[in-house]
């Protein structure tokens, strides 16, 4: 006897039939106390139901726990079915052994139980485990977009400039005009062009996360311009060491597993980046102005020879810095910067009122929301300030467990979905994307939760419901690719303090985004800002953008 429909059960009915006492353990104290603290009211059993298929979407039966609380629940009639895939009305109380095999049972693709257990809910195979793809230092990428003209020019000169010898190069470009698409094209042009096999292009950023950013950018550029297979060698996060043949490629780092490897006692990590060294023909820093602190600069110094490296530095335009620094930056780039100019090649003194005027970027409304929040940093933290040049978890995790300034976030975020703004957040941590999201849920507002966990099953039907506009609030942890990308989106909110340009500019890039770049005409950013006590505010990213973006 085969499991007909009047056999299954709605999952949200059957985890609400656990009751409030059993809800609250599969969703945690902490978490409760931390939404609770927040909301200051009861958290009912339908919530907490939707706290759950929430926060684990299409993966929440992959929940050992989960699983073990709707079996309890279950009639023996489903549990015989669980064991041996029939029905039989006359069957038995399972014994303890078997409600042991039960609890115990893997849950996988190719499990029986697996599969059991979704067609007693009614539930498809995207709720199985998703394939895991194997993690890889390097592979092939085989050849297979037409820039703006603002871009096209910026791209010129660049391979002008390289081909008329020059060894060292600044492209200064506004956030959200492309620079990062424009350089990777003049690169791979460039690379191209020389046919140096056995060389090697490295990309340099100090952020773990803007790997990924770069990896898919430079895909997606050989994929169109690439003339012949090339590597593409991954030196960032888990990755293990690649191994280096006689054939060159693309080497893709960040600056800690630099610095990692630069200070590792292993001989076989040393040769692997003296040879990468020897053989590097071009380094780009993605994030330039920082090139004169000293950690960048070592990293540079060790990976570039003085005769035969050239170096491409990025950034974008900033707004107050220190113009001695500013002198000194341009100075290491050989006085060579390249900017966007108009037609006749000159120089546009503000490029970003021009890039708006020319509807490519929105017109920005900025907002600060101060926090009064106070956070004392460590002595080790302020070293991982100076060393990685960015924020570290712990600070970031400090500010995500603050109940005044979550209060403060959510207020934000629900004005801008009354005012009609489709809005992204990003927060400081996955717990406080997941407890932001429910918050809003809690507080009638259709939001969803997007981090580097989440399936993609999940993240694309997330997004199709936010550009749809059902779902009127992404809130975003370390997912910057293009994957997550929503150009109806008109508001920003900054949950999380970055000294980073490139992760700001990442960050704020998904809204500001003009009419002919598929965006919208405005845009509301806000950024919360924190006293983060022992660093100066005025070194935190938003900072460079004060006197630049203005309606």
């Amino acid at each position: 006897m085969s499991l007909t429909d009047e056999h299954k059960f709605e999952l949200s009915r059957r985890l609400k039939m656990l009751g409030a006492a059993k809800l609250s353990n599969l969703i945690g104290a902490e978490k409760l106390e931390a939404i609770n603290a927040v909301i200051r009211k009861e958290v009912t059993e339908i919530n907490m139901v939707n706290i759950l298929t929430t926060r684990y979407g299409s993966q929440i039966l992959a929940q050992k726990h989960i699983r073990e609380a709707l079996l309890s629940g279950l009639p023996k009639l489903h549990l015989h079915y669980l064991l041996t895939g029939e029905l039989n009305p006359e069957c038995a109380t399972p014994s303890s052994d078997n409600l042991q095999k039960l609890l115990s049972a893997r849950w996988g693709r190719e499990s029986p139980f697996a599969h059991r257990f979704l067609s007693i809910f009614n539930l498809g195979n995207e709720y199985l485990p998703p394939e895991r793809p194997e993690i890889i230092s390097e592979e092939i990428i085989s050849p297979s977009s037409a820039l703006y003209d603002y871009q096209k020019r910026v791209k010129d000169r660049l391979l002008r400039s390289y081909f008329g010898g020059a060894q060292r190069i600044l492209i200064h470009m506004p956030t959200g005009a492309g620079k990062t698409r424009t350089a990777t094209e003049g690169i791979v042009d460039y690379w191209r062009t020389t046919g140096d096999t056995n060389g090697f292009l490295m990309w340099l950023t100090d952020s773990e996360e803007l790997c990924g950013q770069a990896e898919e950018t430079f895909k997606k550029i050989w994929n169109i311009r690439g003339d012949s297979p090339i590597k593409l060698y991954k030196l960032w996060g888990d990755h293990p060491l690649p191994k280096i043949d006689e054939t060159g490629g693309i080497i893709i780092a960040s600056l800690q597993r630099l610095h990692r490897l630069r200070t590792s006692p292993s001989n076989e990590e040393f040769r692997t980046l003296a040879t990468m060294k020897t053989r590097n023909r071009l380094v780009v820093v993605d994030e330039a102005h920082k090139s004169i602190a000293p950690t960048y600069m070592q990293a540079i110094e060790f990976m570039c020879d003085l005769l035969t490296t050239k170096l491409l530095g990025l950034t974008a335009t900033p707004g107050r810095t220190d113009p001695e620094q500013v002198r000194i930056l341009v100075e290491f780039y050989h006085n060579n910067k390249i900017s966007i100019t108009d037609e006749n090649g000159q120089d546009i003194p503000n490029p970003i009122l021009y890039l708006q005027q020319n509807d490519y970027l929105s017109l920005v409304e900025r907002r600060t929301v101060k926090t009064n929040v106070d956070v004392e940093l460590t002595a080790q933290e302020l070293e991982a300030i100076t060393n990685l040049l960015d924020i570290p978890a712990s600070v970031l995790k400090k500010l995500s467990k603050n109940d005044q300034r979550n209060a403060r976030i959510l207020s934000e975020i629900i004005a801008l979905v009354e005012a009609g703004r489709q809005t992204i957040v990003f927060a400081c941590s996955v717990e406080h994307a997941h407890l932001i999201s429910e918050l809003l849920m809690l507080k009638g507002i259709q939001a969803r939760c997007v981090d580097g966990g989440t399936a993609s099953f999940d993240r694309a039907n997330f997004i199709d419901e936010f550009k749809k506009e059902t779902v009127k609030v992404l809130v975003n942890y370390g997912v910057l690719t293009t994957g997550f990308d929503a150009p109806n989106t008109n508001a920003v909110v900054i949950t999380r303090p970055t000294t980073s340009l490139v992760l700001y500019s990442q960050m704020i890039g998904r809204g500001i985004r003009g009419p002919k770049m598929g965006g919208t005409e405005d845009c509301i950013l806000v950024d919360v800002e924190d006293n983060l006590i022992g660093f100066p505010s005025e070194q935190q990213a938003f900072n460079f953008f004060d006197e630049h973006w203005e309606v």
